[in-house]
Parts: structure tokens; C-alpha cells; sequence
């Protein structure tokens, strides 16, 4: 019985893995027919987002972090909701969960079966949709077969030409911090890029804004959501102040109120967390319920894969910062943990980023940088190319080339002053992605 199981098993995977190297990863920035043609799937396939109430998330950073927030509270308060997120780290089906549990390998094949026959019926191929437009499709018929409460719903790349733009005026759309990125993408300067991602605002939608955005960003937001007869909603800002940094997370006092652990370190994660309490005062008015004991229960058990998940044990922070303002967060943590001893860096970067003004950024503070190249073929500054820009352009830092991931934890490890010296790992998505091929992040 157990070899018929194991045989089962490995069917599944080998069918997962055939589809997900089938698909087309392309993404698609500048092709306005692409959210389109998803609207369209979603039409044949009865409309599963109209049967949701969806929190739309879009903005530069912080998305999936906002939404792991949200989903602890809601999850604490006795809602259930499910999660759609990219990128992943580990598991393509990270970006498809249903309370913390990710969808299962027989579970998508299912659903994408599903949909080459619908394709097939309305006479297109199984190519119809790229990889990202079939996760997203994906995740709606998921969590509407499982009728979950809410769904947390994070833009992908901007958001006019998203393939999450897709769907129907969602329940609340939710701005985090938006910033320099993509740019050529979705736009060449931040009002250009405030546009793109405005564009997700539809009528009838409540919009909640990040409390600390830009103005020139802000005023963006409100005049879609008056264009298109949504409701900007504003609240009077909680009060949030940290009683204690350190790097495993916040101690908080909110509205006066003390004994608030928000299990996520740095300090920049308590302006996604107003965004978080911004969202749920939404929700009361709407008539949804949260308990004071509930919602801090909740937020002691946040957790999120790659984003400033520090591992006590080994003492390695591992944080995903991609751009000069996730990087410029991060190093704000850093600073405020005043550590003594300065840290060790295992960085890979992107070469279509700017990673001149993240190292600007965060090389100042480190001990010395060990490079690594970021599992993306395409994309990926070689850890060699980083080594000799680092080189050339900060003769004062430590700088050594690791030839695998494994190599650089287990050169990082060496190399420290102590095991009290701090690990970060950081630099893109990618980096991480190759990081857990040996260390399981």
C-alpha cells in the first residue's frame, strides 16, 4: 500500500512539474490585451471573483507583508481567507494559500485541467495564458470552491496591465508604500508608476491608502478613486509606538494600550501594520467583528517565508529587499537592533535593478559581503560581475565570491567574528530562491 501511495505521489509531482515547465513565463508589462483576455477566461468560467469579497493589494513594497498581517488577524478572529501572492521562495504554490496551507500539487493540476478544457471548448490552446495569468485564475476558482471569508489579492507587476486587474470591483483596495521600480515598465517616474498601479481602483470599492504615502502619490489615488466612484476612505491614524525593537520582532503600545507583539522585525513593519489596522476598521464599519484578545493573538503569530524571517539557531536574517527602498528599510532595522558586532551580507542582486543605490545603501554597515548569483538565468547579476563592481567601487570592504549557495551560508558561518554576528541574506527574490536549494529558509 505504502509503494502505491509513494508511485501515486510521484506521479503527481512529475505532472506538476511537466506543467509548470509547459507554461509561458513571459511576462507581459506593456501588452494591454493581457488583462483582457483574463477577463474573458474569468467570464467562461461563471465569474468565480464575483463570488469573493476580495482585498485588492497593490503598491511597490511591503504587499505581502500587509497581507500576512491581515491574514494572522483574520485568521485569529475566526475568518477564513485565502492568499494569493507572488513571488515565491521555495514552492510555486506558495502564491496560493488558503489560511497559512498552500494549495496541493493534485489539487492545481485539477484546477488547470480545468481550464484547458474550458480553452478547448472556446476553440484557443492551453498557451492562452501565461504562468503568472494561470495562477491567477487559478486562485480565484480555488477560493471560490472553498468559499473562504476574504481573499488577500496582491497586484503582480503595477497594475493596469496586471493580470489581477482583472477582476470585478473588489470589497477594499489597499495601496502599501509606492516607490521607484520597474521603471520602463510601468512607468518612467514615481506619478507615471502612481498611475499604473491607480489603475486597479474600480467603482464602488473602498480605498485604503499606506498613512505615510507620498503626496504626489496620494493625490494620484484620489483622483481615480473619484473618477471612477469609489470611496476613499479616511480614518483617524491609530497610534503605534515601539516599546522595543529587536530581531524577533516589535513590542508595541497601540492607542495607549500596551502588550502588543508583532512577530516580524523592523521597524518599518509598523507603517504596513497601520495599513493593516486601517483595512480592519474598514471591515468593522462593514459590519465584520474582531476581538481586542483575538487581534493581538494574532499578531504574535505572524509569520512570513523571506521577508525579515530571522532564524534564531543560526542566527541569519533572511529578507528579500529588491530595490534601493526595501534595502534602505532593512538597513533602518539593522541600525536599530545596535548591534555590536557589524554583520556579514550574502548578496545577489538583479542586474535590471538598481543595485548601485542599494549597495550606496547597505555596505556602509556590514562587516563584508560574500556575492552569490540570484537563481535567474536572465536577470541575474553573476556573483563574479558583483565581486568586481564591489571591488572597484568600495576598495574598503571585505568581498569574497561564493560558487553556490550552500557555499556561502557555510562560508558566511566561517568567516563571522562569532555565531553573535549577525547573517543577512538579502538582494532579491532570486537570491533567497537560491539560498533554499541547501538551507531551508
Amino acid at each position: 500500500m505504502a509503494k502505491l501511495v509513494e508511485k501515486r505521489e510521484a506521479h503527481i509531482s512529475a505532472r506538476y512539474k511537466s506543467i509548470l515547465k509547459s507554461l509561458d513565463n513571459t511576462w507581459h508589462p506593456l501588452d494591454d490585451s493581457r488583462v483582457k483576455i483574463v477577463r474573458e477566461v474569468l467570464e467562461w468560467l461563471e465569474h468565480p471573483d464575483e463570488k469573493l469579497k476580495i482585498i485588492h493589494i497593490a503598491g511597490t513594497n511591503g504587499k505581502t507583508s500587509t497581507g500576512a498581517m491581515l491574514g494572522s488577524i483574520l485568521k485569529a478572529n475566526g475568518y477564513s481567507y485565502g492568499h494569493f501572492s507572488s513571488p515565491f521562495i521555495i514552492s510555486s504554490r506558495e502564491q496560493i494559500c488558503i489560511d497559512d496551507v498552500m494549495i496541493t500539487k493534485s489539487e492545481f493540476i485539477v484546477y488547470y485541467e480545468k481550464l484547458v478544457t474550458c480553452f478547448k471548448l472556446h476553440g484557443v490552446t492551453a498557451n492562452h495564458l501565461s504562468y503568472f495569468e494561470y495562477f491567477t485564475v487559478i486562485s480565484l476558482l480555488y477560493f471560490a470552491d472553498h468559499q473562504v471569508d476574504f481573499v488577500l489579492f496582491e497586484a503582480g507587476l503595477g497594475g493596469l496591465r496586471d493580470a489581477t486587474n482583472a477582476i470585478a470591483s473588489p470589497l477594499l483596495t489597499v495601496f502599501t508604500k509606492v516607490s521607484i521600480d520597474h521603471q520602463g515598465l510601468i512607468g518612467r517616474n514615481l506619478t507615471e508608476i502612481a498611475e499604473n498601479k491607480a489603475a486597479i481602483i474600480k467603482q464602488g470599492t473602498w480605498v485604503i491608502d499606506y498613512p505615510g504615502q507620498e503626496l504626489a502619490v496620494r493625490q494620484v489615488l484620489k483622483a481615480r478613486t473619484a473618477a471612477v466612484n469609489a470611496k476613499w476612505c479616511e480614518y483617524q491614524p491609530d497610534q503605534i509606538i515601539i516599546a522595543k525593537t529587536t530581531l524577533l520582532g516589535l513590542d508595541l503600545i497601540i492607542n495607549g494600550t500596551p502588550g502588543y507583539f508583532l512577530s516580524m522585525p523592523g521597524a518599518f513593519q509598523v507603517h504596513n501594520f497601520s495599513i493593516v489596522l486601517k483595512v480592519k476598521t474598514a471591515l468593522e464599519e462593514m459590519g465584520y467583528k474582531f476581538e481586542q484578545d483575538k487581534t493581538r493573538e494574532g499578531l504574535t503569530n505572524v509569520h512570513l517565508l523571506g521577508r525579515m524571517d530571522y532564524h534564531k539557531d543560526s542566527n541569519i536574517l533572511f529578507d528579500a529587499a529588491h530595490n534601493v527602498d526595501g534595502v534602505t528599510a532593512l538597513v533602518s532595522a539593522i541600525n536599530a537592533w545596535h548591534l555590536k558586532i557589524k554583520p556579514t551580507l550574502i548578496l545577489g542582486v538583479l542586474k535590471d535593478k538598481d543595485y548601485h543605490g542599494m549597495l550606496d545603501t547597505i555596505v556602509p554597515i556590514v562587516q563584508r559581503i560574500i556575492t552569490i548569483t540570484p537563481s535567474n538565468k536572465t536577470r541575474a547579476l553573476s556573483a563574479e560581475e558583483l565581486a568586481a563592481e564591489l571591488l572597484a567601487d568600495y576598495p574598503n570592504i571585505d568581498v569574497e565570491i561564493a560558487s553556490d549557495a550552500s557555499a556561502a551560508i557555510s562560508l558566511a558561518m566561517r568567516v563571522r567574528e562569532s555565531s553573535q554576528a549577525l547573517i543577512v541574506v538579502t538582494g532579491s527574490f532570486y537570491t533567497l530562491s537560491a539560498i533554499q536549494a541547501d538551507y531551508r529558509i
